[in-house]
């Protein structure tokens, strides 16, 4: 009697705040904990060559000189009380929605300007994806997304929203006779629709990173609208996340949904980009959403005010965006330069010690399969090889993190100075060499 009433005890687990806070403040965040845990103990070549070389941040480091210099210039931060100092239309200001609309109309939508009452402003694309969920998915309702992906998709729609995320698991091809390693399928998704339902759980939504995180794939047209078909047969709304749309490998070809004609239920079709990644500004919080629902857009206008971006942000992210001689002609190419020569200067280091990379199109990340350097290929022995890694002092995503269905894979970024990916390359090249000296299986 006595140890029932103490499992009941423990049961109620009594807190000072309400269950739901509980509930999302007991989650563990495997990259935020190892990214703070990295930044106490950062590298740096003269004052902490032992510290940790973050590869596990997806941050672009290639830019941050040229970025300084156009945001110190005068018509950039300037602050003026009648605009900044009081109250404002949280889902935007109209000058930087205009902006946003020709911007996209040069560079994703195919010369398309979007009408700007159709596009909300929100502090990031986190807060995009969590006020979507909340705004389309009652709780305990699915949102489905392949994986493996950027792990925070399954905390930014869950924390408040309480949506069930689904994973849609894409697989080597050895597993899964696909013709192409984790291709996504319209026909997969429409199987694991019917997988769901069948079980009982309702399907509200699809997601799609595009191009994709961490495989850094893009999804060609034809492949959008087969899985835009399937959202619409089902009658399910489809949320593109196109925040690394512009930092593309040279010569890789990339279709937005923005360009689309004919969607087939556009209603239902829900595009967010923000400027963390391909400006390398996620100190900004600065995301934005894109629908044609009008319900929607309702329900944002109200729920912007309590994610808004501030006013003086808006007006700087307008002035780079409406400056086509630095943004156009001299910023994203030289980005895109940048990021194909460090992408180039990482395969080859990895390929030369032996390892099998996953081509990339585009993002900041490598997907390298470490299989051949571990004995039992589960996910307890991968993630020993990441706590090797941190011991080494190099910080990476092992693939159980981010969703990833088979053990064995990792995720490292490239987009950080040239000295800090040659010591971290290195560093990760070492400890899995050193695994085939312990006598370990190795194909």
């Amino acid at each position: 009697m006595k140890e029932l009433v103490i499992n009941a005890l423990n049961d109620l687990k009594i807190t000072s705040i309400s269950k739901r806070g509980a509930k999302t403040g007991s989650g563990d965040d495997f990259m935020v904990k190892y990214m703070l845990q990295a930044a106490q103990n950062e590298y740096h070549p003269d004052t902490n060559p032992k510290g940790i070389v973050n590869l596990g941040t997806a941050v672009n480091c290639l830019m941050e000189e040229e970025l300084q210099e156009r945001l110190n210039r005068d018509d950039v931060f300037k602050f003026q009380p009648e605009k900044n100092q009081h109250y404002f239309i949280f889902g935007g200001l109209e000058v930087t929605r205009r902006a946003l609309s020709e911007f996209f109309g040069r560079h994703l939508s195919n010369g398309k300007l979007l009408p700007i009452n159709e596009l909300v402003i929100m502090n990031g694309v986190s807060s995009c994806l969590d006020s979507l969920a909340f705004g389309l998915v009652d709780e305990g309702e699915v949102i489905i997304t392949p994986t493996p992906v950027y792990g925070r998709i399954f905390t930014d729609l869950q924390d408040r929203a309480y949506a069930d995320v689904q994973p849609l698991h894409l697989l080597p091809k050895e597993y899964s006779g696909t013709e192409r390693d984790f291709e996504l399928r319209p026909k997969d998704l429409e199987k694991r629709i019917q997988e769901l339902t069948a079980e009982g759980k309702r399907v509200k939504a699809f997601i799609l990173l595009n191009p994709q995180n961490p495989l850094g794939d893009i999804c060609s047209k034809e492949q959008i609208m087969g899985l835009l078909t399937v959202c619409a047969k089902h009658k399910i709304h489809a949320i593109v996340d196109e925040i690394y749309a512009l930092s593309m490998m040279d010569k890789s070809q990339f279709t937005s949904v923005l360009s689309i004609e004919h969607l087939p239920d556009p209603n239902r079709t829900h595009f967010l980009w923000g400027m963390s990644k391909d400006f390398g500004l996620a100190g900004f919080r600065f995301g934005v959403i894109h629908t044609r629902n009008e319900e929607l857009l309702r329900y944002l206008a109200v729920v912007s005010m309590y994610q808004a971006t501030p006013s003086i942000i808006q007006e700087a992210v307008a002035t780079l965006l409406n400056d086509e001689a630095w943004c156009d002609n001299f910023f994203l190419p030289t980005s895109q330069r940048r990021l194909t020569l460090s992408y180039e200067r990482t395969v080859h280091q990895l390929t030369a010690a032996g390892m099998t990379v996953h081509q990339s199109k585009a993002g900041f990340y490598v997907w390298i399969n470490i299989t051949p350097f571990m004995n039992q290929q589960t996910i307890t022995e991968e993630l020993e090889v990441f706590e090797e890694l941190m011991a080494a002092g190099v910080y990476t995503i092992p693939g159980s993190t981010l969703h990833c269905k088979v053990p064995g894979w990792v995720r490292i970024i490239f987009t950080v100075s040239e000295n800090n990916l040659d010591v971290g390359l290195k560093r990760f090249i070492s400890v899995l060499q050193s695994r085939k000296t312990k006598n370990l299986k190795v194909a």
